[in-house]
Formats: C-alpha cells, structure tokens, sequence
C-alpha cells in the first residue's frame, strides 16, 4: 500500500464562516420545523419534478429526513475533511505535490458538504411550506442551480488537480 504524507489543511477564515454559516441555516430549519410541526398536514411532499412540482407524497415524519440527512452529511464530510491522505487521487500523490493536492481536495469536501447541507434546510423549509399549501413547489432554478454549482466544483478541482501535478 501506498504510504503518503500526512499534511493537516487549515480552514481559512471564510471557510470557518461558511461552515458557522451551513450550521445555522441546518439548525433554523429544524427549529422551523418544530415551530411548523402542530401546522403540518399528515401528507407532505418527498420527491419533485424536473419543473419542481411535488409528484410524490409520503407521511409527516418523512419531512424530518431533510435535516437529518443534512447535518449527517454535513458531519460526515467534516470527519472526512481530516483525512486527505486517505482520498482517491486523480494523479499520483508525491512530496512534492501533496500538500497543494490535499489543500484542494479538502476545499472541495468543504464547499460539497456545505453545499449540499444547504440544499437540505431549503427542502426542509420548502416541503413544510408546500404541504401547508403557502407554497406550490420548488422554485424551477433551484435544482439546476445547486446541480451546477456541485459538478462545476468537481469538474474544476479535477482540471486544477491535472494540471498541478
């Protein structure tokens, strides 16, 4: 096996404030939702169309899988984040190198999870919304929006991940 260098990456500033950010969108959306939960109907929204229209129904505690699910992955890649020499590389890891390509993957790992817990408390907040009746489904430029920003992200830390070998 492979042995390669253990370099800790530190978290700038905005990072530390992206993260405190992430958390506290994660932590309204459960206090929305237990502020929410004697409103909420038996019947709520748990899958979305291409256009954002609910197209499937589940039961009233399947609402409460948005922000678990957020703030499990959220926790899960923050315990990842430690780790960098454990990752899959796309060019081979040297002395030289590591450092740049641990720094990199790390700012990666940061920006999925926040990105993705983010997506959770917006779905959390919306769901209850639809299923009250204030909202008529997701807005059509979210999905999109969030689909792009996470493969734009992978796509340009491979790009840098090459070309800084």
């Amino acid at each position: 096996m492979e042995t390669r260098p253990r370099i800790e990456v530190d978290k700038t500033f905005i990072q530390k404030g992206f993260d405190l950010a992430t958390l506290i969108f994660l932590l309204l959306s459960i206090v929305y939702l237990s502020l929410e939960w004697a409103g909420i109907p038996n019947r709520v929204p748990i899958h979305f169309n291409a256009t954002g229209e609910a197209d499937n129904w589940g039961s009233k505690m399947a609402i409460i899988l948005f922000p678990l699910l957020g703030m499990l992955i959220w926790g899960v890649f923050t315990v990842l984040e430690r780790y960098p020499h454990r990752y899959n590389y796309v060019v081979k890891i040297t002395e030289g190198n590591a450092a740049l390509q641990y720094r990199s993957a790390v700012i990666l790992m940061r920006f999925l999870k926040n990105t993705i817990a983010l997506l959770f408390a917006y779905l959390t907040v919306e769901c209850v919304q639809i299923a009250k009746g204030i909202g008529e489904g997701l807005t059509w430029w979210v999905m999109p929006l969030f689909l792009t920003m996470i493969f734009s992200a992978i796509i340009l830390y491979i790009v840098h991940s090459i070309r800084w070998r």
